[in-house]
């Protein structure tokens, strides 16, 4: 009988010792590697901040002007922010003229610290792709983060370009590690490559002429494009992605009758289109060739999308389950109708929205509260600054505080970049 006991109390004992030896194996072997554990929030693959609203937000926010490192070829940031999941906010200044090249800066809101993060041509020289006179002056792109760790942005040269014939030296998509500063290339194209967009596992680049789709899977690391059609010279400077990897890019097509037909396409993560959804107010009265297409655009905390067009017409994209999104017209931005409206930004979880516009010649912080339509325009100090363009961004900080970039005149028949901070307010 105690014999028994004791085989029995040592089997027990052999029993849980495995069982807690598969358990720790278990979890060795099965967790996900680091750069997948630690997934990213939505806000930090949007750039967005879904925390408590201002509580008085319409009225005029205020601005300063953050001062950029010297950049003797700096020309202007043309819209390419972005913000990594340390808080920090990233830009790219482009340059000018043949053999140029684009720089990629680090800022610190919390120190006001900037941190050069290289440029594209030792980018290039570096991984051994570098072609002699080759330039890559634009980073046009957002710098859009994966859910990898890895920020990713597009690159592209300009020289020889018309609006028939490509760049001379294509463009290049790329990745850069925040933590390490490490860039990666990813393609070379022999389109420009003007938007970055995507939220998570796809990142997804436009190239033209023709609006040219690439898609490039950031867990497989391969890529496949569509073209996605334009026509008469237009390139809309931004597109849309969402969380499922579904990409909503124009397409412009002429009619028998002459007059040209703007559409919103829909293609899912394996570049099927799904819908097409008819865009009223998408080019108006200016060419093809000068509209500017999609400007602005947003993400909120129900998953819905925003975008501007160049003329001012706010639309939402609500994601569905099995079917194709809902594309809805919800009306002109600014309350007094048209104006150009290159950046938007979501406040808070709530339905409210706010965003810089451009209206004979004056620039306003325009607030918009969608349940209700409630909206108003403030005046945006500029801080001073002669020959203003500012364009567009998505990005706040963990502040929430918003940038703008842009340029302005350089006091000697140039031009310099410049990126404003704007706080919306308490």
């Amino acid at each position: 009988m105690l014999r028994s006991r004791w085989i029995f109390a040592v089997v027990s004992i052999l029993g849980v010792a495995c069982a807690v030896t598969v358990f720790l194996l278990a979890h060795v072997t099965l967790r996900p590697a680091a750069s997948r554990t630690e997934l990213p929030s939505y806000e930090d693959l949007t750039g967005s901040v879904f925390g408590a609203s201002p509580q008085y937000p319409f009225g005029t926010p205020g601005v300063r002007e953050i001062a950029l490192p010297p950049l003797p070829d700096g020309v202007c940031i043309w819209g390419a922010t972005g913000r990594d999941r340390d808080g920090h906010i990233w830009v790219a200044v482009s340059a000018d003229g043949p053999a140029g090249s684009a720089t990629l800066l680090q800022f610190d809101p919390d120190t006001g610290a900037w941190h050069d993060r290289g440029t594209v041509v030792d980018q290039l020289k570096s991984a051994g792709l570098y072609r002699p006179g080759e330039g890559q002056v634009k980073i046009h792109s957002k710098i859009v983060p994966g859910d990898d760790g890895w920020l990713y942005f597009a690159s592209t040269d300009e020289e020889g370009e018309t609006d028939t014939k490509l760049p001379r030296w294509g463009a290049h998509l790329w990745r850069t590690k925040p933590d390490t500063q490490r860039w990666q290339h990813l393609l070379a194209v022999p389109e420009g490559l003007v938007a970055v967009s995507g939220v998570g596992r796809y990142i997804y680049a436009l190239g033209y002429w023709d609006h040219v789709l690439y898609q490039y899977d950031t867990v497989t690391g391969k890529h496949k494009r569509v073209v996605v059609g334009s026509t008469a010279g237009h390139v809309s400077r931004n597109f849309l992605a969402d969380v499922r990897g579904h990409a909503y890019v124009p397409r412009l097509a002429a009619r028998p009758d002459g007059t040209i037909a703007a559409t919103l396409v829909e293609y899912d993560s394996e570049l099927r289109e799904l819908a097409a959804t008819p865009l009223e107010n998408y080019l108006g009265t200016l060419s093809p060739l000068a509209n500017h297409g999609i400007v602005g655009l947003a993400y909120l905390a129900d998953d819905r999308l925003l975008f501007t067009t160049h003329r001012g017409q706010l639309y939402s994209i609500q994601p569905r389950v099995d079917t194709p999104a809902l594309v809805t017209a919800i009306g002109w931005f600014h309350p007094d109708g048209e104006a150009y409206a290159p950046s938007l930004f979501a406040l808070g979880r709530d339905a409210l929205i706010a965003g810089v516009t451009e209206r004979n010649g004056r620039y306003e912080w325009v607030v918009a509260e969608l349940n209700t339509r409630i909206s108003g325009a403030f005046p945006l100090d500029t801080q001073g600054l002669r020959g203003v363009l500012l364009y567009g961004s998505v990005n706040r900080d963990r502040a929430g505080r918003a940038y703008v970039g842009g340029w302005a005149s350089s006091g000697s028949g140039g031009t310099r970049p410049i990126m404003l901070q704007i706080d919306p307010g308490q």
